[in-house]
């Protein structure tokens, strides 16, 4: 998606650079897209993410748009929906095809737009849930260095040479900030000021506080690793709650709609005059397996970010 987006967007560099102003009004219009852009490793200002957001979601429609088109055709002409002689009632029957594929193309414009501006508060989300994910374990690697008599420092090093992930680099920025003569509480206030982790925040305070205080480290370390458990344990409840309505909607769209929903709207159709044939039956396997991603795609989304 983020490569996509701007290779495609770098081609047309030139002549995005004339809607980047227009794409500066519109991204402003979305609160925080610029500290989610900065969040989720977007090295694009507003107006040009946002123009390029533009460029994708015309691009995309207007695909959809000629897929459209041409299924709709054929799908015409294959039923005699309009001879092959023009007549009038051909050509209005060819321009109420191209009508609803334009619709269809353009109400998907808005949905791509709209994904497009609102992808980077997704992905800056899942990048402090891998925060929480790996800061538990580098915490508890601190406090057992800073209890063994390491330094906060070499505590700090040590886990920035560690695969814990963001939060190994995040150290790594704070100890080269040290390492260049700055202080370890601005190197600390950087990273609460950057990072989107309320638990990496609240670590990082701590650890302020004690070192301004005087109090050893490890404690503040201690109390914010049980904190911290306590929210994954929360999280994974919440999740397994949820995972037993996902799961009985899933199965409603995978078992019962396509089957039972099928011999009921036949046995109806005896009654109401609906026409059920094969694209009718096309129509609503496509429209469950679709709704069937949908469901897959936000049981992922809604995971808990933790180590199994």
């Amino acid at each position: 998606m983020n490569l996509f987006l701007f290779r495609y967007g770098g081609i047309l560099n030139g002549k995005l650079r004339r809607f980047v102003g227009l794409g500066s009004k519109i991204g402003n219009m979305i609160p925080g897209l610029k500290f989610d852009l900065q969040e989720a490793g977007y090295v694009a200002s507003v107006g040009e993410y946002t123009a390029a957001a533009l460029a994708n979601s015309f691009f995309y429609s207007l695909t959809l748009f000629l897929i459209l088109s041409f299924a709709l055709l054929i799908r015409a002409t294959s039923s005699n929906a309009f001879p092959v002689d023009v007549s009038n009632e051909s050509i209005v029957s060819l321009f109420l095809t191209l009508k609803l594929a334009f619709a269809s193309a353009f109400a998907f414009f808005f949905m791509f737009f709209f994904f497009f501006l609102f992808y980077p508060k997704v992905e800056a989300r899942k990048i402090a849930e891998n925060v929480d994910r790996d800061l538990i374990y580098a915490l508890k690697d601190m406090q057992l260095q800073i209890s063994s008599g390491v330094s906060l420092y070499d505590a700090l090093a040590n886990v920035s040479k560690s695969d814990y992930g963001r939060v190994s680099r995040e150290f790594e920025i704070a100890v080269k900030d040290i390492s260049a003569g700055g202080a370890e509480d601005k190197a600390l206030e950087k990273i609460a000021e950057r990072t989107e982790s309320e638990f990496m925040r609240k670590t990082i305070w701590q650890m302020l506080t004690s070192l301004r205080a005087g109090t050893p480290v490890d404690g503040a370390l201690k109390n914010t690793i049980a904190s911290l458990n306590n929210h994954q344990r929360q999280q994974i409840k919440e999740f397994s709650s949820e995972l037993n309505v996902l799961s009985l909607l899933y199965m409603l769209f995978a078992v019962a709609i396509p089957g039972l929903g099928s011999t009921l709207l036949i046995v109806l159709s005896s009654f109401g005059g609906i026409k059920v044939n094969e694209l009718f039956y096309v129509a609503i396997i496509s429209s469950c397996f679709f709704v069937e991603a949908i469901i897959i795609g936000f049981i992922r989304s809604r995971r808990p970010a933790v180590h199994a």
